[in-house]
């Protein structure tokens, strides 16, 4: 039954179990009901259900159900937090009646606010519904950071683009756990079951300050709460959860053929050679003499049927070559309707070292779509900035599942298995032409791949 949830005394909650980080779900969960002290700021707090969950509902105040510039927030009174970790789990989709278009401001915003004291906040939070869109510019703002009152999402994107926002997959209106660990001036987000973060802000607007913590949304947004933990006493470093190796590790492919039996065509700038990689029989990309050192990258074309659209699949590994330039990043990837000689090409790939850094833009910049020759990387993101590179989880040198799905002028890539594609493409540069599937990699990385599987459409 809906209830709605009163202010009551205060309880000041200063002393959780003291547990390592790996050990949070087993800290006692804060009760989001009418026993928990809470300040609410235009909400109700209405106790319901929600896909088989008891939850804690921010709804408008009565009369206020269509407003659209406003945000709710239930401020737990009874909990003080500096550095530690929150666990919470949460769900936000847009509320029925407000606009679906996707320049809209009505995404389903849902998040959490910490080190809160009056007026004065730190916030990670969710835009569920652009998780999902076809414009990778939204999709890379999935996730949020903004610091009241000062550092709205609209300064922060317009003085730093990239830096306070990425993309992560999201599902509106259905349950998604969020983990946040504060240390001083940074906070990460994770999100889902990840053990990487997919959100990393070094520098906390309003530095390392204490306060209250604050379940949060956007007033168009349906918004739920539940299984709130609070540990004020884990510290960087505790347990495994922010170095740990990818959760997303690549399944076996069945390979299409032997991969001595594969048929190469032109070799651009490299040759190749059967290794055993990590356990696994792989193609290994060489530079030629003539390509060391340059800014090119090395193409092996398969000598199979032309392909438009439909499917490609492989298992790759890259990381820079020992003697590379610090500025290497172990670009590897596929290119696709590629001329006969490698002249032109549709290419996605993966720059693995950027994935795990902890400066924002470039784990913005892991995943990346050119076009050759006309539009290079750096033309796209100066014309485009955000359109044609994201962010994904990777780990240098560990084996990676790529799916490229092509049709007509669109295509997707997908990662390690996801169900949802980390880029999306819907204006390819060359059209919807034809032309030959190729191995790419740039020719400072160290480029290792399995088996291709080509699916026709």
């Amino acid at each position: 039954m809906d209830r709605s949830l009163a202010t009551v005394a205060l309880v000041v909650i200063t002393a959780l179990p003291c547990l390592r980080a790996q050990d949070v779900a087993t800290t006692p969960a804060i009760p989001l009901d009418a026993t928990t002290p809470m300040e609410l700021r235009n909400t109700r707090a209405l106790s319901v259900e929600h896909r088989g969950r008891q939850a804690l509902h921010l709804a408008p105040l009565e009369g206020h159900e269509h407003d659209v510039d406003q945000t709710m927030e239930a401020v737990l009174t009874g909990v003080e937090f500096e550095d530690g970790v929150i666990e919470l789990d949460i769900a936000g989709a847009r509320r029925a009646g407000y606009a679906v278009d996707n320049a809209s401001a009505f995404k389903g915003f849902v998040g959490v606010s910490f080190r809160v004291r009056d007026e004065e906040s730190e916030r990670f939070y969710l835009r569920t519904e652009n998780a999902r869109l076809d414009d990778q510019v939204f999709r890379n703002r999935s996730t949020q950071y903004e610091s009241d009152p000062d550092f709205a999402w609209k300064r922060l994107r317009d003085e730093e683009p990239g830096k306070y926002e990425s993309y992560v997959e999201l599902e509106p209106g259905a349950w998604t756990h969020v983990r946040i660990e504060v240390t001083g001036s940074m906070a990460r987000l994770y999100v889902g079951d990840a053990r990487q973060p997919c959100l990393i802000v070094n520098d906390l607007k309003h530095g390392a300050s204490r306060g209250k913590i604050a379940l949060w949304a956007r007033i168009s947004s349906d918004a739920y709460f539940a299984n709130l933990r609070v540990d004020p006493t884990w510290r960087e470093g505790d347990g495994d959860h922010s170095s740990a190796t990818s959760s997303s590790d690549a399944p076996e492919m069945e390979p299409q053929a032997k991969l001595d039996d594969v048929p190469f065509g032109p070799l651009v700038r490299c040759s190749t050679e059967l290794r055993e990689y990590r356990g696994r029989p792989a193609i290994h990309l060489v530079p030629t003499a003539e390509a060391e050192g340059t800014d090119e990258a090395m193409l092996a074309l398969l000598t199979d049927e032309p392909f438009r659209d439909g499917t490609i699949e492989v298992d790759v590994a890259g990381a820079p070559r020992p003697g590379s330039p610090p500025d290497s990043r172990g670009f590897i990837g596929l290119a696709f309707r590629t001329g006969e000689q490698g002249e032109w090409s549709e290419v996605f790939y993966l720059r693995p070292t950027n994935a795990r850094c902890d400066d924002q833009v470039r784990r913005n910049h892991t995943t990346q779509y050119t076009c050759d020759p006309e539009f290079p990387w750096h033309r796209l993101r100066k014309e485009s900035p955000g359109k044609y590179e994201s962010y994904v989880d990777l780990e240098p040198g560990e084996w990676t599942r790529m799916k490229i799905e092509v049709e007509g002028t669109t295509a997707r890539l997908y990662v390690d298995g996801a169900e949802q594609p980390c880029l999306v493409v819907t204006d390819l540069k060359h059209g919807d032409g034809e032309g030959r599937v190729a191995l790419w990699a740039h020719v400072e990385t160290d480029a290792y791949f399995g088996a291709v599987r080509v699916t026709r459409g």
